[in-house]
């Protein structure tokens, strides 16, 4: 996937590479992980799509410059989550055909199928986390938010905090595993402590949602309209999350669906411009103790982004991570 040029050296040239059994190369201190499904997006009645993000990211990360602003010798890439398998037991399930019987089996095997996935994903974020690696992981749907959290929180032996840059708080209640309630699941699991939402919709919080994070001291939410408003900035977001979270180790969730007309399983008609997207990110990395990021929901396919662009922004989102994962660490 890397294409040479002479008198340039790209990072797949110099990236490290996960062995067959998993191990990581001495010094990573972030590994790419992929998980190519949407089966979770489905099971929310939301759009497909997100199972192509990681073979799209994949190429246009490989092809950027390996240059001073980040030690390549310490990134890797771990491969993906293998879920063909489960990809297949529910290909040409739709809910949305069929009378009320049918809709409520397909959602049924949509959403058994994504607990098999979390399964899945809790294992694979657990062995990197435990090797001391940030995994940062691209693709599928934010209900893979639940396996990150589950993934860090065996590796280190309790909960962890959130930050998740989101027009949606993904709070809906347990009905079954979807892209909607991945947080609400992690909770119930005790894999979630402190919770911040940046950049959450007025316009589709549920009430329910609303009043739950109002009553929850341990979730606090800075909606993107107080942005439009004037009263926030990507700085003071970030300066919220960090304060909300404080010292306690984290993860850092990235949901596509929050940028402007991205390709997403929820395009947004309005919400960040890429760069205030990358300024967050970037703003909050730099400020909690972030074990693992997760670039989700990028739909390549659904416009009105050509897949390049959306390839492009994924891979900057990831090696602004990589680079927030290999600096230095300052201890407390």
């Amino acid at each position: 996937m890397t294409t040479r040029r002479e008198g340039e050296v790209r990072l797949g040239e110099v990236v490290g590479i996960a062995a067959a059994d998993g191990g990581l190369p001495d010094g990573t201190r972030a590994a790419v992980l992929g998980v190519p499904e949407d089966v979770g997006v489905r099971a929310n009645l939301g759009r497909p799509g997100a199972r192509r993000m990681w073979r799209t990211f994949l190429p246009r990360f490989l092809n950027m410059q390996s240059n001073a602003f980040l030690d390549v010798s310490r990134v890797a890439i771990a491969g993906c989550v293998d879920v063909r398998d489960i990809r297949r037991s529910v290909r040409g399930i739709d809910p949305a055909v069929g009378g009320p019987r049918t809709r409520a089996s397909a959602l049924g095997a949509l959403r058994d199928a994504t607990a098999r996935i979390d399964e899945r994903v809790t294992g694979a974020v657990e062995a990197i986390v435990r090797q001391g690696v940030v995994p940062i992981v691209v693709g599928g749907g934010h209900n893979n938010a639940f396996g990150i959290l589950a993934g860090c929180s065996r590796a280190r032996g309790g909960p962890m905090a959130c930050v998740n840059v989101d027009l949606h708080a993904d709070l809906r209640p347990l009905e079954g595993r979807h892209s909607g309630n991945a947080f609400t699941a992690a909770r119930a699991a005790g894999h979630l402590g402190r919770y911040a939402i940046l950049g959450l919709s007025e316009a589709y919080a549920t009430q329910a949602i609303v009043d739950a994070i109002e009553r929850d001291p341990t979730t606090v939410a800075v909606t993107f309209e107080s942005m439009l408003r004037g009263r926030a900035t990507p700085g003071t977001m970030a300066a919220a999350a960090a304060a909300h979270v404080g010292s306690a180790p984290a993860t850092l969730e990235l949901d596509l669906d929050a940028v402007a007309q991205a390709p997403a399983s929820a395009a947004a008609a309005s919400g960040f411009t890429a760069a205030e997207f990358r300024s967050i990110a970037m703003q909050v990395a730099a400020s909690i103790d972030v074990r693992a990021v997760h670039v989700a929901e990028g739909a390549p396919g659904r416009g009105p982004w050509p897949d390049e662009m959306l390839g492009k922004l994924v891979a900057e989102l990831v090696r602004d991570a990589a680079c927030a994962a290999c600096a230095p660490r300052v201890s407390a």
